[in-house]
């Protein structure tokens, strides 16, 4: 896998930049229909979102496919985006992100104790952390550790290229940066969809229970830090919209360091992001702790390919239909 992402890297930087919408559609359909794991619990972690009901009818099973198969297009999107991202010029990765809501990320530095930004695996992530650096922002943000170092590399060095900072999860001076960063008055990321290391809580989340980070929570409670949600969305061609939401400045006082009201207010807001484009997100790994969405899941797939059966017969009957028409004319 190493190799084919460094050769990619060479590559895909070398094509003409209209050839990436395209290019991604071909390897996005192409990945949803020979990754049958992932596919499975994409679908499985999409029936959460957009509630069992949608494998009802046919129509709800149609768009809970495209739902999916589009999660995957977007994901070999960022990927082809972010091979060139060395080579895209600041001014480009400013005019392309349409910002809403940077009022809320200054008043949150207004407060002086550093900016937790709160974000999920959404839509084009690494644009949007990049237009925050290209703004004059500094960024922090902590990385899960790869199996092969190398890879981890390889995608840091890509992301990195317009000064952004990394930290491996892991080490025991990561910590003590992401402390330091934040009586700097700066600004931390940090992914909240989805529990990888460290300490997690089990919370409602679309309904369900689900076992999420609890440490954009407890670090807002520990240092004060504001805590903004960060999301973006792809619209046409090449431009996406940006969007920061207040988290715990919009709580009241007293709940501002409450962990358990911060964690709330966190879930809500990737809950509504997440509801409104559920396409953008594009998480292929487990999230809800039950069992039953993945045996869901399951069921949905072999309705939505018994559906898709029985549409290309009923095609083929109304073809042969036609024919003997204009035969018997």
């Amino acid at each position: 896998m190493y190799l084919l992402f460094r050769l990619a890297a060479v590559i895909v930087p070398r094509l003409p930049r209209r050839w990436l919408s395209p290019l991604s559609v071909l390897l996005g359909w192409l990945a949803w229909m020979i990754a049958i794991k992932a596919r499975r619990q994409a679908t499985a972690n999409m029936l959460h979102v957009l509630g069992p009901e949608v494998q009802v009818t046919r129509r709800g099973r149609r768009r809970l496919r495209r739902t999916v198969r589009q999660m995957f297009v977007n994901n070999v999107r960022n990927y082809l985006e972010g091979f060139c991202l060395p080579y895209v010029p600041v001014e480009e990765i400013v005019d392309n992100i349409i910002p809403g809501g940077e009022e809320h990320l200054a008043a949150a530095l207004a407060q002086g104790k550093g900016v937790l930004i709160v974000s999920a695996h959404f839509g084009p992530f690494d644009y949007l952390s990049q237009w925050l650096v290209a703004r004059g922002y500094e960024l922090v943000i902590p990385v899960e550790q790869l199996k092969d170092r190398r890879m981890l590399e390889l995608m840091l060095n890509l992301r990195c290229s317009h000064g952004i900072k990394y930290l491996p999860v892991g080490n025991g001076t990561t910590m003590r940066a992401i402390l330091r960063t934040l009586r700097q008055n700066q600004l931390v990321l940090i992914t909240a969809d989805r529990a990888i290391v460290g300490q997690s809580v089990e919370v409602p989340f679309f309904g369900a229970p689900a076992r999420l980070p609890g440490g954009p929570a407890l670090l807002a409670q520990r240092t004060g830090a504001a805590l903004v949600g960060a999301f973006g969305w792809r619209l046409k061609g090449t431009r996406m919209q940006g969007e920061f939401t207040p988290i715990s400045l919009a709580l009241p006082e007293e709940e501002r360091q409450n962990p358990d009201a911060l964690m709330r207010s966190i879930v809500q807001v990737m809950e509504r992001y997440i509801r409104a484009h559920p396409e953008q997100w594009l998480v292929f790994a487990p999230v809800w702790s039950d069992q039953t969405s993945n045996q869901a899941a399951t069921t949905a797939l072999a309705a939505d390919s018994e559906d898709q059966g029985q549409g290309h017969r009923i095609r083929g009957e109304e073809s042969g239909e036609q024919e003997g028409i204009v035969g018997c004319q």
